[in-house]
């Protein structure tokens, strides 16, 4: 006797990994996010922000709001900053701060340079 069972995840397409860009968004952010979170090709991984303590603060906020409304932990905050300038203490402690009043999980954080190019794409594939 064979069994043959089905393969429910044969046509199933690999998803991409995003990551938006609040700097670019502005208002614009929850139209992005119901965009991305609709599309099931598309997993959206975290955020891109500048370095400031007010953006990284923005920035677990509106990760708390993502897990709020879909149900998804954010694992990745992409930080832009000034080539050259120490930010890591400022930035950790505005990210402990951050995540403890939003009660987050720290997310991963990569620290990248200013953009070589204005207007960079505000999704990002990872």
């Amino acid at each position: 006797m064979t069994l043959h069972l089905p393969r429910p995840f044969v046509h199933e397409q690999p998803r991409q990994n995003i990551v938006l860009d609040l700097s670019v968004l502005g208002q614009g952010i929850e139209d992005a996010l119901r965009a991305v979170m609709e599309q099931p090709q598309l997993r959206l991984i975290g955020f891109r922000c500048t370095a400031g303590s007010g953006a990284i603060d923005d920035a677990i906020g509106l990760m708390e709001q993502v897990r709020r409304d879909y149900g998804v932990i954010l694992t990745e905050l992409v930080l832009q900053g000034v080539d050259g300038v120490d930010l890591r203490e400022v930035v950790d402690e505005a990210l402990d701060e951050a995540c403890a009043r939003n009660r987050y999980p720290r997310p991963s954080v990569v620290f990248t340079g200013t953009p070589a190019e204005p207007g960079l794409p505000a999704l990002t594939k990872s």
